[in-house]
């Protein structure tokens, strides 16, 4: 079974006026962007540029191996698949510029950004996914009742910064939140730009609230949307699109598919499947019945308060609960045990109508099969 790094290694030496610009590409370079270009990559201020080469070459200098080992755990794999990158024809000339990277916990936001000038002089745009830190995590359950994120404003102005007097092809994508900063810059950016937008991916990103997907920006942007989710997709599922994605098969199960390296390829696409997996869809039945039955002000103080107890004890990141899990949860219990009567009630309501939800939910899977069981002995019984 073949991935990205694979497809590197095979047609690496392929370059892009031979073989043009491809979905996988699009996930490579997607990938790309978790790597920590922090003082590597010029930023939104600079008119320079430097080569993946380059960038490549002067990161294994200033990061020590035992700065990259002990990395984030979402961010420890970009750099070996940026080495590759840099030893192929196909990628190695490619120039990086206008990064940023930002997490600001007043406003929950964790945003990075970055632009590639590819071979043919064509530009993607590329917006980093949710990564390690809790409150990365935080901004994406603020998606459930913000109409615009503190990030999706930054991926709106980042796009009309950088891009409104070039006359270049532009591509725009991320992988996980990234797909989701990428869509929502596109569709709401100044018209002059969207117009020079070819294409957008989303490689297994969250949708958006209904009051989004139905403005005129997002409904323009909409043909151009590449979406793309793995079979056992839970990120894909969360709140609304307008399109169903093509769905890829990968070398993991269950949650783990959402790493963009499990996924298969097959020369220059992804190997297909057919459907998203019925855990995937039940999934999605859970968490969307959960959130119609509660009001955008109970969905922020659900959140609020979930944080809350994530970040107590100090933790910032999730390697911190993974690490810390014993102290973690006691100091858990401490926070939950310390709160005000009538928020500690509400939620336990709320954990217990997420709880009961996913129940139903499941029963009502349950009820489909069999139905549709009894429909085809029904059938088969009557041709006997």
């Amino acid at each position: 079974m073949s991935n990205i790094e694979d497809y590197l290694e095979w047609r690496g030496d392929i370059p892009f006026f031979v073989d043009p610009f491809n979905e996988v590409d699009n996930l490579i370079l997607s990938e790309l962007i978790y790597t920590n270009f922090d003082g590597i990559v010029p930023g939104q201020d600079s008119k320079e540029k430097i080569s993946l080469r380059a960038a490549s070459k002067e990161f294994f200098i200033r990061k020590k191996n035992e700065e990259v080992q002990t990395a984030l755990s979402s961010l420890k794999m970009a750099p070996t698949l940026m080495e590759k990158m840099a030893a192929t024809k196909r990628f190695s000339d490619m120039k990086l510029f206008n990064y940023i990277s930002e997490i600001d916990e007043d406003t929950q936001m964790q945003f990075c950004a970055m632009t590639y000038e590819l071979p043919d002089k064509s530009l993607y745009v590329v917006f980093r996914g949710t990564d390690n830190t809790i409150v990365g995590w935080q901004e994406d359950f603020n998606m459930s009742f913000l109409d615009e994120l503190p990030g999706q404003k930054r991926a709106r102005d980042y796009i009309n910064r950088n891009f409104s007097r070039t006359g270049r092809s532009i591509r725009v994508g991320g992988h996980s939140k990234g797909g989701n900063l990428a869509v929502y810059g596109s569709a709401f950016c100044k018209e002059g730009i969207q117009e020079k937008i070819e294409y957008v991916y989303s490689n297994d990103g969250p949708g958006f609230r209904e009051s989004v997907i139905n403005q005129p920006g997002y409904l323009n942007i909409l043909s151009r949307v590449r979406s793309y989710a793995p079979e056992e997709s839970i990120v894909s599922m969360i709140l609304h699109k307008k399109m169903k994605p093509v769905v890829v098969k990968s070398s993991l199960k269950g949650p783990e598919q959402h790493n963009g390296l499990s996924w298969l390829v097959s020369g220059n696409h992804f190997v297909y499947a057919d459907n998203l997996s019925k855990q995937s869809y039940l999934f999605g039945d859970t968490l969307r019945n959960w959130l119609f039955g509660l009001s955008d002000p109970e969905r922020e103080e659900f959140a609020n308060t979930l944080f809350e107890v994530l970040y107590s004890g100090g933790n910032t990141t999730l390697d911190d609960l993974v690490e810390y899990k014993t102290k973690t949860l006691k100091n858990a219990f401490k926070t939950v045990s310390k709160m005000e009567p009538e928020k500690r009630k509400m939620f336990m309501e709320v954990l217990k109508k997420l709880y009961d939800t996913g129940n139903e939910a499941y029963k009502s899977s349950i009820k489909k099969k069999i139905s549709t069981f009894m429909k085809k002995w029904e059938n088969e019984s009557s041709t006997e």
